[in-house]
């Protein structure tokens, strides 16, 4: 018996652990007994069976013995020739047989005297009475061998009916079993229809606030099904991927960061907002450089014009000596 047919009532997701124990170890002790009981009902059977051979067996020789018995008895009566002689004699004889018959039927009412019956006709009488008994002898030998012979008929229709019942019963157990089965799988999607029904709503309800914010749902696929939105393979596509929600110039700058998934391309910006950074950092040193440069200058810049003046006074002088 499987222990999938046990089960308690839909309303209740929490199942005993100890209720499922003892159930299942009911149903093993079950299993058990019928194993035993089909064990013992199988031998008892096989008992049976080898008995009513030996039996059949046996009556067939005694029946046999009998039958040679009755013709080595019939062959070695003496007066069974004169008998059968007379028999025919007196079946050719019409007034005898009759005779023959109302002393034998006065005889058997007891009418008649066997003192009062003549030798001949008692001994017509009594190859008659012999020849009855003979008959009625292998008559009841014959009518006995039919009586063992239905009867051994009957317990084999017996033990047909037998295995019979218990495959009845055995197909009995199986329906009770498949039927639990298909009662947990009816409630099992049953419960399933009532949670794909809560989660169709859950997603209308989200799809429906995502388009009142004005956000949309952004997954690694958008690119490429963006064109091909409405149709139900790419919906169905687009459910089950992992999405993001983000505003429409999000999406939008997304896009124009090239093929792949989103982590893909935040790791492409991010890497490009990094280059630019250190560019930034680098042209600002280099910035700061040059102003400091230009500071010193300007600092050198009244001793470079005083000595230029010197520069050209002395130059003055040197030209005027000349």
């Amino acid at each position: 018996m499987s222990s999938s047919g046990r089960h308690r009532d839909s309303s209740n997701n929490v199942t005993s652990p100890a209720k499922h124990n003892g159930s299942f170890a009911e149903e093993q002790a079950l299993d058990a007994i019928a194993r035993e009981a089909e064990l013992r009902l199988k031998y008892q059977r096989e008992q049976n069976r080898e008995a009513r051979e030996l039996r059949h067996k046996e009556l067939e020789k005694i029946a046999r013995e009998d039958d040679v018995d009755d013709s080595s008895h019939i062959s070695h009566t003496p007066s069974t020739p004169s008998i059968v002689n007379r028999t025919r004699g007196s079946c050719n004889d019409g007034s005898g047989n009759n005779t023959n018959t109302l002393l034998l039927q006065k005889f058997l009412n007891g009418d008649t005297d066997l003192r009062s019956i003549e030798q001949r006709d008692l001994r017509r009488l009594l190859s008659e009475i012999e020849i009855k008994y003979k008959q009625s002898m292998i008559s009841n030998s014959s009518l006995y061998n039919e009586k063992q012979a239905l009867r051994f008929q009957v317990d084999n229709f017996k033990d047909q009916l037998e295995e019979q019942i218990e495959i009845m019963n055995q197909i009995k157990r199986q329906l009770k079993e498949k039927t639990k089965e298909f009662d947990l799988q009816k409630r099992t999607l049953t419960d399933l229809q009532h949670d794909f029904s809560n989660v169709k709503e859950l997603l209308e309800n989200r799809e429906k606030l995502i388009e009142e914010s004005g956000m949309i749902l952004y997954t690694d696929q958008h690119q490429q099904c963006n064109g091909n939105s409405s149709t139900s393979v790419h919906s169905d596509l687009i459910s089950v991927l992992p999405t993001g929600l983000v505003s429409q110039e999000t999406a939008n700058l997304l896009n124009t960061l090239g093929n792949g998934n989103i982590d893909e391309k935040l790791k492409r910006l991010l890497s490009e907002r990094r280059d630019t950074f250190e560019q930034i950092v680098r042209l600002k040193s280099e910035l700061d450089d040059e102003q400091n440069r230009l500071k010193i200058l300007e600092k050198q810049l009244p001793k470079i014009n005083e000595h230029s003046q010197q520069q050209e006074h002395l130059e003055q002088q040197s030209k005027g000596s000349y």
